[in-house]
């Protein structure tokens, strides 16, 4: 299998470089980046050969499959480049700067049946599997309420990584919202089936660092069948450190599941159970995705997530940008 990355100054490069060389059969033959340099530099890390356009690296190399990754503004236009070109790939969260911007990406790519896999890697929580034996096995009930939190480290670690583009919402379309609480956005989704979300309120803060874009975010969500979601996202982790602080958790009438990163706790009332596990923590879950993607691109299986799951969550997120109030920065 012969693999392109695109933009690879992005700062998931390296973690998606070893997740699919994990894979059997890969070969890295080719890397770009817009930025003098930046494609030589991860050229020495990946074997791949460096170019600044990727329309150039895709003719000279002519790859099998494409990961993809770039400024969120310039994101919707390399995705079409490699829909028209008939390329398989991988592009990261969040594909746009808004719902609008991916809109015409998901007719396209249904309409052609593309393979577009989309790396909203919490769905390969042991929380989702263990969820679904409880289903099989009839012993889940009613859905009640969902709540996922995802707070990471303060928003200069993006100017330190490089891409300090993040920091301005022309380009990136916003702050730990739009970044990553679309993985919050995304389990709730997972969790209610893709019903209809109302935002029935949510607040933004800039109140810190200052930045212009938005810090901390907590909204409240209902499915249309009445399933609440509390959701959280920040960039206000007091630590640069990796991992940060994250937790998933779901309620249902017979079942109770709490993922906390590397461990997993279920209540079931049916058996007046509760046990504690070990899993993998949020940094093995991109190791799973690049295998995982293309055993499923290899088998004709749809990818864990796709364009259209990306969609739905950019859909909610700009909901929540529209019902949120927000707090300013101090001085």
């Amino acid at each position: 299998m012969r693999i392109a990355m695109i933009e690879v100054g992005h700062w998931h490069a390296s973690m998606h470089l070893r997740s699919f060389q994990l894979a059997e059969g890969v070969e890295i033959v080719g890397v770009s980046d817009h930025q003098p340099g930046a494609a030589a530099a991860f050229a020495e890390e990946s074997g791949g050969q460096a170019f600044e356009r990727y329309q150039d690296m895709l003719e000279r190399t002519k790859p099998d499959f494409v990961i993809a990754m770039g400024r969120h503004v310039d994101m919707p236009a390399i995705a079409r480049f490699l829909l028209d070109a008939g390329l398989p790939f991988a592009m990261e969260k969040p594909i746009g700067v808004s719902a609008a911007a991916v809109a015409p990406l998901v007719e396209l790519a249904e309409e052609r049946n593309a393979f577009i896999a989309v790396p909203l890697v919490n769905r390969y929580s042991g929380m989702w599997r263990l969820l679904d034996e409880l289903e099989t096995a009839g012993r889940v009930g009613r859905r009640s309420h969902f709540h996922f939190r995802v707070i990471n480290g303060p928003p200069e670690r993006y100017a330190l990584d490089g891409v300090g583009w993040m920091l301005d919402p022309a380009i990136s379309g916003g702050g730990c919202l739009r970044n990553v609480g679309i993985h919050t956005v995304d389990g709730f989704l997972r969790y209610t089936g893709g019903e209809a979300v109302e935002v029935l309120g949510a607040a933004l803060s800039y109140r810190v660092h200052g930045a212009a874009v938005e810090e901390f975010c907590a909204a409240l969500l209902r499915s249309e069948s009445g399933v609440i979601g509390t959701v959280e996202a920040g960039y206000s982790y007091a630590s640069m450190k990796p991992g940060g602080d994250f937790e998933g958790r779901l309620s249902a009438a017979n079942c109770y599941i709490i993922d906390r990163n590397d461990t997993l706790e279920v209540a079931t009332l049916d058996d007046d159970s509760a046990r504690r596990l070990s899993i993998r923590d949020q940094g093995a879950r991109y190791d799973q995705f690049g295998p995982d993607t293309l055993a499923r691109l290899r088998d004709g299986r749809p990818p864990i997530a796709s364009l259209r799951d990306c969609y739905r969550a950019m859909q909610v997120i700009d909901d929540i940008y529209a019902k949120a109030v927000e707090t300013p920065y101090m001085a």
